[in-house]
C-alpha cells in the first residue's frame, strides 16, 4: 500500500478516540481500526503512542470491529500468493501443561488429504512448549515466506511458517507484552490472519468471551468459515476433561453471514488438574505407538472431531467414528 493511500489523521486522534473520559471516549469503527493499524505498519507512530493504544483498549478489550479493522490493515500489507488451503491453524500461545496434541490431528488431516496452514510464533517463555520444536521433530516443512510455503502445500499438503517471515510487525508487537506485562489486541489478530484464505480457520483462545469477539470478527472479514472455542493453554486443542463450546462462522457466496455454536462433549473423567508433561518425547511415542496416553488421544481424537463436524459437515458420532478410525489405523 502507498503512502498517499493512508487515512493521515494524526495518530493521537485514535488515541484520543478510546481515552477521553468515560463519556466522550468510544471504541473505533472497523474503518478507524484499519487506519490506525496502517499507520502503525508505516512506522508513523512513536512507541509511546503504541504503547499508550495498546494498553488502552487492553483495558476494556478489542471489540469484533476492532479486531477486524487491524487484520484488513495487516492482510493488505501481506499481500499473499493465492494458494489453495484447508486449514488455517494459528499457533501463538505454547504450551505449559499439556503436550500440543494438536500436531498430531493435523498429522491425520493431512494424511486425509486436506491441506493445512500452521503459523505461530517461539516465545521466550522457558516453561512452555512452542509448536515449531514439535513440526519440525514430524518432519514439517518450515517455509521462509509465504511464497515457499505455497510451493510446501502444493507439494506436501502441510507446513508450518513462523509470522515472522510474513508478518514480521506482528512478532514485534507481540514482544511489547515483555516491557509492558500484559496481553494485547495484537495476540488476538494473530490467530485471525488467515492469509491464504483457507475454507475452515480455526482460532484457540485462552479466555472466555474472547471466542465471541473471534466468531464476530470473522463476520466482517468474510473468511469462508472461522471456528472459535477456548483451547488448552489457549491454543487451539479441543480438551476432551471439560465441555467446549465451538463458535462458528461461515459466508457464503451471496455475501449472507451465519453464526452457530455447538458443543463438544468432556469425553475424558480422570484428568489430574497437577499433572504436567511437555516433553517432545512422549508426544512422539505416542504417535510412533509406543506409549499409550489416554488423556492426549482424547485431546487428539475430539480436534479431529471439531475439524470434520465443521467441514464434512458430519454429526458429533459419525465424526467420532471416523476421528477414531483415523487415530488407530495411523
Amino acid at each position: 500500500m502507498s503512502e498517499s493511500t493512508i487515512d493521515e489523521k494524526p495518530f493521537q486522534f485514535y488515541i484520543q478516540t478510546i481515552g477521553r473520559g468515560q463519556k466522550r471516549r468510544r471504541s473505533l469503527t472497523q474503518a478507524e481500526a484499519r487506519d490506525a493499524m496502517r499507520l502503525i505498519l508505516a512506522g508513523k507512530v512513536s512507541e509511546m503512542q503504541l504503547g499508550a493504544f495498546l494498553m488502552l483498549i487492553r483495558v476494556r478489550e478489542e471489540t469484533p470491529e476492532e479486531a477486524a479493522g487491524f487484520v484488513e490493515a495487516i492482510r493488505e500489507k501481506i499481500a499473499p500468493p493465492s494458494c489453495s488451503v484447508d486449514i488455517d491453524w494459528g499457533s501463538y500461545a505454547g504450551k505449559r501443561r499439556q503436550l500440543p496434541w494438536f500436531m498430531l490431528a493435523l498429522n491425520l488431516l493431512a494424511r486425509k488429504d486436506y491441506t493445512v496452514f500452521l503459523h505461530g510464533i517461539v516465545g521466550n517463555e522457558s516453561h512452555r512448549l512452542y509448536t515449531q520444536e514439535i513440526a519440525e521433530r514430524l518432519e514439517w516443512p518450515i517455509a521462509n515466506s509465504l511464497e515457499k510455503a505455497k510451493q510446501y502445500i502444493e507439494h506436501s499438503g502441510l507446513c508450518y511458517i513462523p509470522v515472522e517471515c510474513f508478518a514480521p510487525e506482528i512478532k514485534t508487537l507481540m514482544g511489547y507484552r515483555d516491557e509492558l506485562g500484559l496481553r494485547s489486541p495484537i495476540h488476538t489478530l494473530a490467530r485471525m490472519l488467515n492469509p491464504f484464505q483457507a475454507r475452515l480457520s480455526v482460532h484457540g483462545v485462552f479466555h472466555k468471551g474472547y471466542d465471541d469477539i473471534h466468531q464476530q470478527a470473522a463476520t466482517r472479514l468474510n473468511d469462508p468459515m472461522t471456528a472459535a472455542f477456548c483451547g488448552d493453554s489457549g491454543e487451539a486443542e479441543v480438551r476432551p476433561d471439560r465441555k467446549t463450546e465451538i463458535k462458528m462462522v461461515e459466508n457464503n457466496s451471496e455475501s449472507a453471514s451465519e453464526m452457530w455454536s455447538f458443543f463438544l462433549a468432556k469425553i475424558f473423567f480422570n484428568s489430574d488438574p497437577t499433572e504436567k508433561c511437555i516433553d517432545p518425547e512422549v508426544l512422539m511415542a505416542v504417535w510412533r505407538g509406543e506409549q499409550s496416553h489416554p488423556y492426549g488421544e482424547a485431546a487428539v481424537i475430539h480436534t479431529l472431531v471439531l475439524v470434520l463436524m465443521s467441514l464434512e459437515h458430519l454429526t458429533y458420532d459419525e465424526a467420532m467414528t471416523q476421528a477414531t478410525r483415523l487415530w488407530c489405523n495411523r
